[in-house]
């Protein structure tokens, strides 16, 4: 079995029924307009699915006043996690949302956010294959493990997944969180993008 990791929550999260369209949320979200419900209907691609259903049971998702989608896991809402692509200014939840979404997205992207223990800006440039740039250059990233469904993924688990700018920035967020890790930025890409690959969501680069 799969050592649990922050990408592993996607996968198991894949096993409800409906959630096997995680990468064609997050595609429509990506368009930085809300979401119908019809649209994520669609998105299930599976019938009996309810994927709105299973959205509206998590508290962390955002919906407008019209009742339709407008943040799960990306999001048009500022957090403290920007996420530049496809010329849009978009945010995410966590940390590794942003490593995670660049290879779901398939397109090339820049994660911006501020380090908790330093208040060190910290900026990563990313492609679909890999990170290219991280500043400061010992950045690394914090993650709660699970291995089971959680009640609440943003609660739960991305409110815990940061950027920080180094190992021993992190040293305090690591001791008080025995069930977590703290991953070179490299290294969480390269598990986002392992689990991606094993559950079929790595997307086709434009042009390819």
């Amino acid at each position: 079995m799969t050592k649990p990791s922050c990408c592993n929550n996607a996968a198991f999260l894949s096993g409800v029924n409906g959630f096997t369209a995680i990468p064609e949320l997050i595609r429509l979200l990506a368009r930085g307009e809300p979401v119908g419900l019809e649209e994520l209907t669609d998105a299930a691609g599976q019938p009996g699915a309810d994927l709105a259903g299973v959205v509206r049971a998590q508290p962390g998702a955002e919906w407008d006043d019209a009742g339709r989608l407008v943040g799960f896991g990306l999001t048009r809402q500022p957090t403290d996690y920007r996420f530049l692509v496809g010329g849009k200014t978009l945010y995410t939840w966590c940390a590794s949302d942003t490593l995670f979404f660049t290879v779901i997205l398939g397109e090339d992207a820049v994660a911006e956010s501020t380090c908790p223990a330093t208040g060190v800006p910290i900026r990563v440039e990313i492609t679909p294959d890999g990170v290219t740039t991280v500043t400061p250059a010992r950045a690394v990233v914090s993650q709660i493990l699970r291995s089971t469904l959680v009640g609440g993924l943003r609660s739960d688990i991305c409110d815990h997944g940061h950027f920080f700018a180094s190992a021993s920035a992190a040293a305090a967020w690591a001791a008080d969180h025995p069930e977590g890790q703290v991953l070179s930025v490299a290294d969480a890409f390269a598990q986002c993008r392992a689990a991606c690959s094993e559950l079929g969501w790595i997307a086709g680069r434009p042009g390819r």
